[in-house]
């Protein structure tokens, strides 16, 4: 099972050993971080999202979030993906009037959304609905600090040290949380860094993919060693 939720909504008649297995992991040969010392140069913070541009992965909130965020600061928002919200969500950011502070990358190659990746200083993921969300592991993997949403997936992987997880309790609330977390990172390059550190540190040692396949390999074993033998 991936998480504690998927082991409560077993039913009650299952019987047996239950292992708690992560369903997502990174593969480090591809999302690599860069150094710390160009993170430190780069003056104008970089927001980054990165998914497919449907209705609950919650672009649109965020976009109402960031119209706060560049009242206050020079930061740029990225998104990354394609979808059928992309006409929506660009009359959306002409209506907030904050055209010149965002870029709509399309759909990219992995090898360049990692890229892009390496050139931001935080990935937001404001997902109303996201089970899995490899995306969180594969930003934290590069050095980002993560901001996502206090449900599903990206609950099991952020923790303090690395990101921030806003309550989805209310519209108003949520798109305020948002705020407030993007304002937080964009104002302290430090807090950035430290959080890119513990995070990378977090996913080597809890979701790196080599390690992942060694585990079920362990688990296959466990599993041929009770079994009776005929």
């Amino acid at each position: 099972m991936a998480n504690d939720r998927t082991k409560q909504a077993l039913p009650a008649r299952v019987r047996g050993r239950i292992i708690e297995l992560v369903e997502n992991g990174v593969d480090f040969s591809v999302w690599r971080s860069e150094s710390t010392a160009s993170k430190q140069a780069n003056q104008q913070v970089h927001f980054v999202f990165l998914g497919r541009l449907a209705d609950w992965k919650g672009v649109d909130l965020r976009l109402e979030a960031f119209a706060a965020v560049t009242a206050q600061t020079d930061a740029v928002l990225e998104i990354i993906g394609d979808g059928e919200m992309r006409g929506k969500l660009e009359a959306q950011t002409a209506c907030l009037g904050i055209d010149s502070r965002i870029v709509f990358s399309g759909w990219l190659s992995q090898e360049e959304c990692a890229l892009k990746l390496q050139q931001a200083d935080a990935l937001v993921l404001p997902s109303l609905r996201e089970p899995g969300g490899s995306v969180v592991m594969e930003g934290i993997a590069v050095g980002l600090p993560v901001i996502a949403t206090n449900w599903g997936g990206p609950m099991d992987y952020i923790d303090s040290t690395c990101g921030i997880l806003v309550e989805p309790a209310s519209k108003e609330g949520f798109v305020k949380g948002l705020t407030d977390a993007m304002l937080k990172l964009a104002r302290s390059p430090e807090l950035r860094l430290s959080m890119g550190f513990a995070g990378r540190e977090r996913v080597r040692q809890h979701f790196d993919l080599e390690r992942k396949v060694d585990r079920i390999l362990e688990i296959y074993q466990q599993t041929i060693d009770t079994c009776p033998r005929h």
